[in-house]
């Protein structure tokens, strides 16, 4: 397969010795899944039956490319976990299992999610017409993003308990002081971002903020720097 190609002649994760050398059947599988999903992003839209139809269509690529973009992002997770420890034990099949049901069931929220934003950024030029098609106002905003901010957060605890889990087998899988910090980085991040996707998403729920709710999920950016902080890691030379 081209991803065992790509892992045998490109190494873009220095610190850390890659354990999983050939691709698994939990990955094969995984992949498909992730390749539906990314398939159902896409053909969300409407067949297009008129011109009008075809340039709407054509302008939901914009929608369509963030959806794309945070799903690619599940699975560079994902692949980069397998190829770094390697383990596909009972409790990682088990947590995998549910990891891709939920990417399955995300795949249509998400993309009716970065819709809906798009709708209202339109909606701000004057064009109403995609808030009216879509029966768009701030609450069901505020519920979208309710609904949204649940599986987001469920998908990045799962990610939070299968790095706990290889963490707990440091010795097994013969894991160097930097790789331990690394995957306590993985732990503390995935942990911030599921923190920040439940307030986000009862804030959107909850209060008045509805959609607005959205933009807590700016500070993502932070996790990182503050996991560095907190498990610092020498740069590789």
């Amino acid at each position: 397969m081209l991803r065992g190609e790509i892992t045998k002649g490109l190494d873009h994760d220095p610190n850390f010795r890659w354990r999983g050398q050939s691709v698994t059947r939990i990955e094969n599988l995984s992949d498909i899944v992730f390749a539906l999903a990314l398939g159902m992003i896409i053909s969300a839209a409407v067949t297009p039956q008129s011109y009008d139809e075809l340039r709407d269509y054509l302008i939901s690529i914009i929608p369509a490319t963030a959806a794309f973009a945070v799903l690619i992002g599940i699975w560079h997770t994902h692949f980069t976990f397998f190829r770094r420890y390697g383990v596909a034990d009972k409790k990682i099949i088990f947590f995998n299992a549910i990891l891709l049901f939920v990417v399955l069931y995300l795949a249509y929220p998400l993309r009716f999610a970065f819709d809906s934003f798009f709708a209202f950024v339109m909606g701000l030029t004057g064009d109403l017409s995609r808030i009216e098609r879509m029966r768009l106002n701030f609450s069901s905003s505020g519920n979208i993003l309710g609904f949204f901010g649940l599986g987001f957060m469920v998908v990045h605890i799962l990610y939070m308990l299968m790095h706990r889990h290889v963490l707990s087998k440091y010795t097994l899988l013969n894991l160097s002081e930097i790789e331990m910090k690394i995957t306590r980085q993985s732990i503390f991040y995935h942990s911030g971002v599921a923190l920040l996707a439940v307030i986000m998403g009862g804030l959107a729920y909850f209060t008045p903020l509805n959609g607005f709710a959205g933009f807590i999920l700016a500070f993502t950016g932070l996790i990182p720097f503050l996991g560095q902080k907190k498990y610092p890691v020498p740069k590789a030379d």
